[in-house]
């Protein structure tokens, strides 16, 4: 269960140098394609954090192509996790730990500021608890959660309202969407050798669902691979996911359309079908990973919602199966082909 105290630093060792504490907010300007996210992880162990933000508008394949992004490696940890601003002009409050949180940006040249406002629409959903999630009840060790280490330890995802506003090389967007944030903490090597996609679907104040899906490579492409953790809310009440599957097709390894299944707990099925107005890959948050992620329109009826979906690929666990030494590459091939 997440109780405001998981929004401040975790007791751990002082010598688990590898002890890291993230948070991210994804916000969006659907009707001009942007997608932005706003990345902190830090280190107290070390002293040290990393600060990313990106801001990018309609579809671009190359890095080159995004309109705004500022890696800082590293700035110095703040001493509380709750309420900061990094030498990196990234600045975040926990106004209704967990639920709410105002994050704040500030350029040092200028060219991207933003001030956002981020209202939970539910109680936060902690992938490690069996009474939210399904998957993990009666577990025998670790649970397997799809990255790795990256989210083995404390984590929980929550979607909500995001609004304020955008300043984007010198034209001003207003923000009003519905999107995830995510909080995680634990020992972490970000050793980049392995793959998850992290997924939401919104609709309004009333509806969202969240996906965790374990990634894999066959004959070159990128599929998902099995559900790892996901909830649907509906007017505020959380359901977890028992069962999912995604497809979608890609251009130079961004999904430009998606098909989601999913059924939860009450065996309520769901069904959507997504198109991408914006996409990027952001290599910049982590060293170690690729995160190729997408702004995606879904229309169910009469209602139409925005949300982001992105593939988190380790750059170890790419090479290993598509560069031209890996040793995985002949293996996911040949799995492809039903050897």
């Amino acid at each position: 269960m997440i109780t405001a105290a998981d929004v401040d630093y975790h007791p751990s060792e002082p010598s688990a140098r590898t002890w890291a504490e993230t948070i991210v907010l994804v916000f969006s300007v659907p009707e001009a394609g942007i997608l932005g996210n706003a990345y902190v992880l830090s280190r107290p162990n070390v002293g040290a954090t990393i600060s990313s933000v990106v801001v990018h508008s309609g579809l671009c394949t190359q890095p080159y192509e995004i309109d705004f992004t500022d890696p800082q490696m590293h700035v110095p940890a703040p001493d509380v996790f709750s309420k900061f601003t990094l030498e990196s002009g990234l600045s975040l409050e926990a106004t209704n730990a967990p639920r709410d949180f105002r994050v704040s940006y500030e350029n040092a040249l200028g060219a991207c500021r933003f001030d956002l406002q981020f209202q939970g629409l539910h109680e936060p959903f902690d992938v490690h608890d069996a009474t939210q999630n399904p998957l993990v009840a009666g577990a025998d060790g670790p649970v397997d959660t799809g990255l790795g280490d990256v989210w083995a330890n404390g984590h929980y995802d929550m979607i909500g309202h995001v609004t304020g506003t955008l300043e984007l090389r010198g034209k001003e967007y207003q923000v009003d969407c519905f999107d995830g944030m995510d909080r995680s903490w634990g020992p972490r090597a970000e050793l980049g050798h392995s793959g998850a996609a992290w997924i939401h679907v919104t609709l309004g104040p009333d509806f969202g669902l969240h996906l965790g899906m374990a990634l894999g490579i066959r004959n070159g492409e990128v599929i998902y691979d099995g559900l790892r953790f996901g909830y649907v809310v509906e007017d505020g009440e959380v359901f977890g996911i028992t069962h999912a599957t995604v497809e979608a097709s890609r251009v130079d390894m961004i999904a430009v359309n998606n098909h989601i299944t999913a059924v939860d707990v009450r065996g309520k099925k769901h069904e959507f079908f997504g198109t991408a107005v914006g996409g990027a890959p952001w290599y910049s948050f982590s060293p170690a990973y690729v995160s190729c992620q997408s702004l995606f329109r879904y229309q169910v009826g009469n209602r139409v919602g925005y949300a982001e979906a992105t593939d988190v690929l380790g750059l170890e666990f790419l090479a290993e199966r598509l560069s031209s030494s890996g040793r995985l590459r002949a293996v996911a091939t040949s799995h492809a082909n039903g050897a």
